[in-house]
This record gives structure tokens, C-alpha cells and sequence, in this order.
């Protein structure tokens, strides 16, 4: 009898530490399962402010830039024109060749350059704007790989912030001068052209100082466009 009721409480015991062991479990797994929802909602909080950070290089931010970068370079561009254009007038007026055919060819010919050059410059905005979109893209990238990889989203958002203040001020634009020297390049083509037609002129030939040299051949050297 003693026997048997020993064995009941050791049944009963037994019973009590497998209901405990198991609560405990449950316990565990769902304290498991509300951290991870808790760090995936801290994630997506994080990644929404990264987002928001960014937010402002949107497509007006873009075309901006390249509107910057036009008001930037057009006038430098017009004013080249502008000289180049009176250059020619000047030499054909010498040769009395103002408002003839000649002259309305070779202003002609300058204006289909400088149309090029003009071209040249909207291709390049969209260049300085592609630039700038590539290192955005990067840096966003950068600070979300960052959260995630330090499971932190103040680590993110300290790596956004960061990267937004450096990229607010946009790329630095180089001299106007890359483009213009497309006009000394087309110079260089026109003047060597009517020498060869022995011409003493061409659409560009004013752009060019005619030197002599030691040996007592010619030299050309363009002149300094700016």
C-alpha cells in the first residue's frame, strides 16, 4: 500500500516537471518569435527612414542638376560663339567678302558647330546627372547593407545621414574647356582644309595665328578660345 502510493506521487511528480518542461519551451518559442517579429519591425522602420532619407533625389532632383549644369555651361558656350562669329565677319570683311555667299556658308558651317557643341553639353548634363544617380544608388545601398548587417537600424541611419550630407552639394563641374576645344578640333580641320584648296581662309581660319617658323615653312597655332 505505502508502496504504491510512493509511486503515484513519483507519477504524479514526473507529470508536473514534463507539463513545466514543456511550458517552459512554449515560453521560450514564443519569446523566440516575438523578438524576431520585433527586430523584423525594427528592420522595416529602419528601412523606411533610410528610404525617406534618400527620398529628396527624386527625378525634379535630377533634372535639376542638369539644368544646373546648362546654366553653367551655355553662356561660356554662347559667348565662344559669339567671338568666333565676329572673328569671321572680321577677316571676310577684309576680303570683301561681308554678306556675300562666302560669308553666309562659313557662318553657316560655325553655326552647325556650335550646334554639336551645344548638343555636347546636354549630353554631358545627363552624364553629371547618371553620375550623380549611380552614387546615390550606391550609398543608399551601402546604409541599408549596414543595418542589416549590424542587425541595428541607428547604425543605417547614422551611415544614410552621413552619405545624404555629402551628396546634397552634387558633383563639382569640370572647365567648360573639354567642350569648347571641340570648335579647335573642327579649327584645326577647316583651316589645314583650305590650305590644302589653297584657300587662305575657311569657316574656322580665324581661329588660327599663322606663324612663321626657323626653317621658314608655316606654323598654325589655334588661338586661345574662351
Amino acid at each position: 500500500m505505502c508502496s504504491s502510493s510512493s509511486a503515484k506521487k513519483s507519477n504524479k511528480k514526473a507529470a508536473e516537471l514534463s507539463r513545466d518542461q514543456f511550458q517552459w519551451q512554449k515560453d521560450q518559442a514564443a519569446a523566440a518569435a516575438a523578438d524576431a517579429a520585433a527586430k523584423r519591425a525594427a528592420m522595416a522602420d529602419g528601412l523606411g527612414k533610410i528610404n525617406s532619407q534618400f527620398a529628396g533625389f527624386d527625378e525634379p532632383y535630377y533634372q535639376g542638376l542638369q539644368d544646373n549644369y546648362l546654366d553653367y555651361a551655355n553662356p561660356q558656350i554662347e559667348q565662344s560663339q559669339l567671338k568666333a562669329q565676329t572673328s569671321v565677319r572680321s577677316a571676310l570683311a577684309n576680303k570683301g567678302k561681308l554678306h556675300s555667299s562666302t560669308d553666309a556658308t562659313q557662318q553657316g558651317e560655325l553655326a552647325t558647330t556650335y550646334g554639336g557643341i551645344f548638343r555636347d553639353a546636354q549630353t554631358k548634363s545627363l552624364d553629371y546627372a547618371n553620375q550623380q544617380r549611380g552614387q546615390v544608388q550606391a550609398a543608399k545601398q551601402n546604409s541599408i547593407a549596414q543595418m542589416y548587417g549590424s542587425e541595428s537600424p541607428d547604425v543605417g541611419l547614422q551611415a544614410a545621414s552621413g552619405a545624404v550630407g555629402s551628396l546634397q552639394t552634387g558633383p563639382a563641374f569640370e572647365p567648360i574647356s573639354s567642350v569648347l576645344n571641340q570648335a579647335a578640333k573642327y579649327a584645326s580641320m577647316d583651316y589645314n582644309n583650305s590650305l590644302y584648296n589653297g584657300q587662305s581662309y575657311g569657316a574656322f581660319s580665324p581661329m588660327f595665328n599663322k606663324q612663321s617658323s626657323a626653317g621658314g615653312g608655316g606654323g598654325n597655332q589655334v588661338k586661345t578660345i574662351s
